[in-house]
């Protein structure tokens, strides 16, 4: 029970450390299953699928060995559309609700962001594009003041919140202004093959995150760059590594690994889209060992990961990291393929 004490004594200093400005460096939350989240890893990703709509949701628990559990949940909604009229092109247009909640403070991120994309056709295939995508929100950022505790409270044998702690935090809730861009590229050869690469900038014009309103803390934009193939190794297996790389000011995120994908219908044609699982891992460089399990069913797939932490520190976390599960369906609104147009769109 005394190391419970001290465990949480530390915590709770950490935590009032990462709210002084002087120590306060922001960074962007984020899931393990990326392209699970298409929305928040890049805006370009708005509408980049073969049917006409996807809704995703998204839910992330960590660190619940540790400390209070940090909690992310997103949902989104994109349609692929005009696919058809304007030629080979097609439009995104999306929105996503994210919201993030932290630690003892319950620190709280709460998005609501809006997102489009075009895709230019590079060929008369319909399979091989350019994308440029572009999102616009508003961010709410706030935690619970009322449960800081300062050495100034500090009475001689114990913290009494009846001492004036002389600290005056006067942005504990604070909305700002958002803004993304980003760029895709794919090739899809056929059915069983593709290639993409994308690049997201976010926080363009770094927002002031600051919880003092006499202080700048501009948060620093954020680079992710990512891609992945998808190729065949016989008529019921195919290969599909990704990687993702995500540098926000000093701070720099590398994730590499991959998935095998099943085909419970191995056959060529709309069989083999309807039923397959995959079982796979990715790994972030120094920190966690992530394995994964996708299920997909027709319009609906689900997936589960866990992080397993391997970083400094595992001594306290006992290798718990993060348990994440996410679920997508993607529909058509049509089945006349002439409405539709001839557009073909990576794995991811």
């Amino acid at each position: 029970m005394r190391h419970l004490k001290i465990t949480i004594n530390c915590l709770a200093i950490v935590g009032m450390l990462a709210m002084l400005p002087s120590a306060m460096k922001a960074q962007d939350v984020h899931f393990s299953q990326f392209y699970n989240s298409p929305l928040s890893l890049n805006p370009a990703m708005t509408g980049l699928f073969l049917q006409d709509y996807r809704v995703a949701a998204n839910y992330r628990n960590q660190w619940s060995s540790v400390t209070t559990p940090y909690e992310t949940m997103s949902a989104s909604v994109d349609f692929s559309t005009l696919k058809g009229i304007l030629y080979d092109d097609f439009v995104g247009v999306g929105l996503m609700v994210l919201n993030d909640k932290a630690g003892d403070l319950n620190l709280r991120n709460t998005q609501v962001q809006l997102s489009a994309s075009y895709s230019k056709a590079l060929n008369g295939d319909g399979n091989h594009y350019m994308t440029a995508g572009v999102q616009i929100g508003g961010v709410q950022r706030a935690f619970n003041s009322a449960e800081l505790r300062f050495d100034s409270q500090y009475d001689g044998t114990k913290i009494d919140q009846g001492i004036n702690s002389g600290e005056v935090i006067d942005r504990p809730n604070f909305y700002y202004a958002d803004v993304s861009a980003g760029l895709a590229w794919f090739y899809v050869p056929d059915e069983r093959s593709s290639f993409y690469f994308g690049l997201g900038m976010a926080h363009l014009n770094r927002p002031n995150v600051s919880f003092y309103s006499n202080y700048n803390d501009r948060l620093h934009t954020k680079f992710t760059l990512h891609g992945g193939i998808e190729f065949p190794i016989n008529s019921s297996l195919s290969l599909v590594p990704r990687a993702v790389i995500i540098a926000q000011g000093p701070y720099v995120e590398t994730n590499v690994g991959g998935l095998v994908r099943f085909a419970v219908h191995p056959d060529y044609g709309v069989d083999y889209r309807e039923t397959a699982f995959y079982i796979g891992a990715m790994f972030r460089v120094g920190d966690a060992f992530i394995p994964m399990f996708r299920l997909e069913f027709k319009d609906v797939s689900f997936t589960a990961s866990y992080d397993a932490n391997i970083s400094n520190l595992e001594s306290a976390s006992g290798g718990n990291g993060g348990f994440e599960i996410s679920a997508i369906l993607k529909q058509f609104l049509t089945d006349s393929p002439a409405q539709r147009g001839p557009i073909g769109c990576p794995t991811f």
